[in-house]
């Protein structure tokens, strides 16, 4: 039998919830604009239409990657 306290279960929970998160995040990031544009949308989405969806996505990704940049 093991003798995890409670502080130990909360940090494995904390770990676990936070690679279930990475990993999540890199799903997302693997897919394509328009794939994750299907993927996002819902009828009554405020954005309103797959590409306008598609359209922030690259927006946003565009955006990510000039902060990600080296400073010269």
């Amino acid at each position: 039998m093991s003798a995890d306290t409670p502080s130990l279960i909360r940090a494995r929970a904390i770990r676990a919830a936070a690679q279930a998160l990475v990993d999540a995040v890199a799903e997302r990031a693997a897919r394509t604009p328009r794939a994750a544009a299907e993927a996002a949308y819902y009828p009554g989405h405020p954005l309103g239409s797959v590409e306008a969806i598609e359209a922030e996505i690259i927006r946003r990704r565009a955006a990510e990657a000039g902060e990600q940049r080296p400073a010269a």
